[in-house]
């Protein structure tokens, strides 16, 4: 059969025009595509950027490979290819730890995409509750659509929403879920997803400030999944850092701290109807006043319980005794001022003209959270909390529980369809959470009546909850009494990540009780009429581990009783549920790869994103935005729907070449949904230097999932990907294009490669550079850059920092030194005179992966930087 031949989707581009933007002597040629397709065709309503430049050879070289690809396809053989249908992140130490397969692996997730994330990553179940166990398995990809990869060096973070909002902080990051997105990831084999998204709070630039939150708590009992004790202990300065920031909302005299409710993540609530009965002053009502909450509270207690921990593991006696102490006395502040013996829960107190701190009368739903964090498990405080979560005027709804009690009045069981967030009787997945952990912690208590049953019934409730049009769906919020959403917003709310599920079956159900020594304590909370359970190759300390109980040993033919096995092995057979089992010590995870292709900030920064169409719908720079997933709506990729050529092709610009071994592309497919975007029936990769590499059939791709495409190393300032469509009535299309490649070791790092934020803070291409081949320096530094280079390794010791700048004025610039968001040096960069010079500094890094911000700059002169050197 004749090769089709390939459009030329290239041509010159003048490098003087006006709008180029950069400064450099050699012609830059451009990829763009000559045809039918104008810019209208592109995503409307977004503005178009034509992306930096490439050497006079490497533009001719680039459209003689695209235009007469037949002909390149003869010097395909020069390069290796292999394409590997696996999820990408191999780069762990674990390749001797091996499973167990008494489960079907492959049933349970054939409904669902990204399948080979799934199966890397997740542990299996098998109960007797189907339902429990659906939403289980359709719970981790509601995790994996809110995965996002940052930048290189920052590496993962969790998304809430799964299209970043408007109040959202760095990188799209909002801290008010955060603990509960650490305690559900933590399960996953990848400890880079847990590892990033800590680091990003404790010394990356994500704010832990903006709602209250458990976050070093959460970052605490993961370290006991991972047996990662050294991670924990290295940020104890970091965790110190982070808790002295709540400093200014601490109440002395009432030994307590205070939070409007709106940023304790429950906005209309019974603190802003009591401020506001008659609904004058919308704002009060909805935010509320300032409020000493038991949730809020109880977080603060369990973070400096974690600050203490991490003490200890850094042999650190003082401050793990400060911390203890501190954890003491805001719990003793707790009882008694928020415990009401009257009313016998604890209760929100309104701040504002309260000098004897009155509490308020109505029962609200984070009245139940402090016993998750080990408050109040006595009897006298535990067993009414229980007797609320089960009185059908109090929490209990066949859709809850519900956020206020029942038979408050101003409870609601519906709300305004005019605002999203009301908190005065929906039922909330994010409660739920903290809910059914309080649940687990009194039943283990043994100082109620609790049964197994009762956790198993709220938790078969919280999974009827989570469903919609009969399959497991999660959003935002959801009516206490109707079997319908209550905010579930088209293209926003699906998949919402503000919530745990699968940490509440791990820990609660399957009673999976990490420990701080090697060990592992088994105690599941499950009804007395269960014949059998399993969850099968849970990740713990490195390892993976399967328990099995088998009344009778007739399901799993692993004898009868519990069997707990270890990377494969036996470890315990008994006859109860229960036991406490040896763990081999940790494997900790390798040093893993970057991305370098990720950009969260789209359009104006590196790397930079083309292609030579766009369906309207459509937006280029979502195929490099760090955002994996394979939905119709909500949607987040690059397709060249309704384009008229028979290739398009995707490119991602780097701001200095780079050495590349390997290109990955999350490959989207609708046509099993009625759609028209199917696999490329052909691939061919570009570089500098021309073609790289080909996949010459869709039959070796995977659909819907990450495919790999690995070849011998080339140097590149960019990488091209010509996608070929496999018929004339369908298209191509890619949700995300990555390209791994090793971490940078330093001791020099590039500044074109740090994250940039100021308005005119962008990569210019300087003649009098040397420090990369293409001149690339970053420019426009001005007071409000920053200049924020993450992921430098340190053993801790005292270093020298060493900026190699330009300052083209005449008079000197001032630049501050961050490190882990803690200033550090001042630095005074004189002129230059148009050269570039090194300036000289001392500072003092953590031990791990560090944050070094240069923040600041000059309005009136023009600074450069070119590389940071830190030895």
């Amino acid at each position: 059969m004749a090769k089709s031949p390939s459009y030329d989707t290239f041509k010159q581009r003048d490098p003087l025009a006006p709008d180029s933007g950069y400064v450099m002597k050699t012609t830059a040629v451009l990829p763009q595509h000559v045809g039918a397709a104008s810019e209208s065709k592109r995503a409307q309503g977004r503005p178009f950027y034509r992306p930096g430049p490439l050497s006079f050879v490497d533009g001719v070289l680039f459209k003689m490979a695209a235009s007469l690809s037949a002909i390149a396809i003869i010097f395909s053989g020069l390069a290796y290819t292999a394409l590997a249908r696996h999820q990408p992140l191999q780069h762990y130490g674990r390749d001797s730890v091996k499973g167990t397969t008494f489960l079907d692996h492959a049933d349970p997730i054939s409904s669902f995409l990204g399948r080979t994330f799934l199966q890397s990553n997740i542990p299996y179940l098998d109960i007797p509750d189907k339902l429990i166990q659906d939403v289980f398995y359709y719970r981790w990809t509601s995790l994996q659509r809110n995965l996002r990869y940052v930048t290189a060096g920052t590496g993962y973070m969790c998304t809430e929403f799964v299209h970043p909002v408007g109040y959202a902080k760095a990188f799209g990051t909002i801290d008010a879920a955060a603990g509960h997105q650490i305690d559900e990831s933590r399960w996953l084999r990848d400890t880079a997803y847990g590892d990033d998204y800590i680091q990003l709070y404790t010394r990356g630039p994500a704010d832990p400030l903006q709602y209250t939150q458990w976050i070093l708590d959460a970052a605490s009992r993961r370290a006991m999944v991972t047996g990662d004790s050294k991670f924990l202990a290295n940020q104890l300065n970091d965790m110190i850092r982070v808790w002295h920031l709540w400093d200014p909302y601490f109440d002395s005299s009432a030994g307590l701290y205070y939070y409007q409710p709106v940023w304790d993540a429950q906005e209309l609530s019974l603190p802003g109807f009591i401020a506001d009965p008659d609904n004058t002053n919308w704002d009060l009502r909805k935010d509320g006043p300032d409020t000493y909450r038991p949730s809020h509270n109880a977080y603060m207690v369990a973070n400096a319980r974690a600050i203490a921990r991490a003490a200890e593991l850094a042999h650190n006696g003082l401050i793990q005794s400060q911390f203890l102490k501190i954890a003491g006395d805001l719990e003793t502040a707790m009882y008694e001022h928020l415990w009401a013996p009257e009313q016998e829960f604890f209760m929100d107190i309104i701040r504002p003209n309260n000098p004897n701190l009155t509490r308020l009368t109505g029962r609200e739903q984070v009245g139940l959270f402090p016993y998750r964090f080990g408050i109040g498990l006595n009897e006298s405080y535990a067993q009414p909390a229980l007797d609320a979560m089960f009185d059908p005027q109090g929490f209990l709804s066949p859709y809850g529980p519900t956020t206020l009690e029942i038979r408050d009045p101003w409870f609601a069981a519906t709300k305004p369809t005019d605002y999203c967030c009301w908190w005065n009787g929906m039922s909330w997945p994010y409660s739920t959470g903290h809910t059914l952990k309080s649940l687990a912690a009194i039943y283990r208590s043994g100082a109620t009546n609790a049964t197994a049953e009762q956790y198993h019934e709220y938790l078969q409730m919280y999974a009827r909850t989570q469903q919609k049009n009969g399959m497991p769906y999660v959003a935002e919020s959801h009516y206490p009494f109707e079997d319908a959403w209550s905010q579930d917003q088209n293209n926003h709310s699906e998949n919402y990540d503000h919530s745990t599920n699968n940490d509440d079956v791990i820990t609660g159900l399957m009673g999976v009780m990490p420990q701080a020594d090697d060990t592992l304590r088994i105690s599941p909370i499950v009804p007395s009429n269960w014949t059998y359970f399993a969850l099968e190759n849970l990740a713990y300390h490195g390892h993976l581990v399967t328990i099995l109980y088998d009344e009778d040993g007739s399901r799993y033919k692993a004898g009868p009783g519990l069997s707990v096995y270890v990377d494969g092995a036996k470890v315990h057979q008994g006859k109860d549920q229960t036991a406490v089992v040896a763990i081999p010590p940790p494997i900790l995870a390798d040093d893993t790869q970057i991305n370098i292709a990720a950009n969260p900030d789209g359009i104006g920064q590196y790397p930079m994103a083309d292609a030579t169409f766009t369906f309207s719908l459509d937006y280029v720079y979502e195929a490099i935005d760090g955002v994996v997933y394979y939905d119709t709506i909500p949607d987040n990729r690059w397709t060249d729907y309704t384009s008229p050529n028979q290739n398009d092709t995707l490119t991602v610009y780097f701001a200095r070449p780079r050495n590349v071994s390997s290109v990955t592309l999350a490959l989207f497919s609708d046509v099993a949904r009625g759609g028209k975007v199917d696999l490329p029936g052909r691939i061919e990769i570009y570089g500098s230097k021309g073609l790289i590499t080909t996949v010459d059939s869709s039959a070796r791709l995977l659909a819907n999932d990450h495919n790999e495409i690995n070849f011998d190393v080339v140097e590149t300032t960019f990488v091209a990907v010509n996608l070929f469509r496999s018929s004339s009535t369908t298209w191509v299309g890619v949700c995300e294009l990555e390209v791994w490649t090793p971490r940078e070791t330093g001791p020099t790092y590039y500044a074109v490669d740090a994250h940039l934020t100021g308005t005119n803070t962008k990569v210019l291409f300087d003649p009098l550079s040397m420090a990369t081949d293409n001149g690339a320096v970053v420019g426009g530094v001005r007071s409000d850059s920053n200049v924020a280079f993450s992921g430098i390794q340190s053993d801790g010791r005292p270093a020298q920092l060493v900026l190699s700048y330009a300052n083209l004025d005449d008079t000197a610039a001032n630049v501050t030194v961050q490190v882990n968001q803690v200033a550090q040096k001042l630095l005074e960069l004189a002129p230059t005179k148009g050269g570039y010079v090194p300036i000289k500094t001392d500072i003092t890094l953590a031990v791990g992966r560090n944050y070094v911000s240069l923040n600041g700059g000059s309005d009136t002169a023009e600074v450069r930087f070119e590389t940071l050197t830190i030895s």
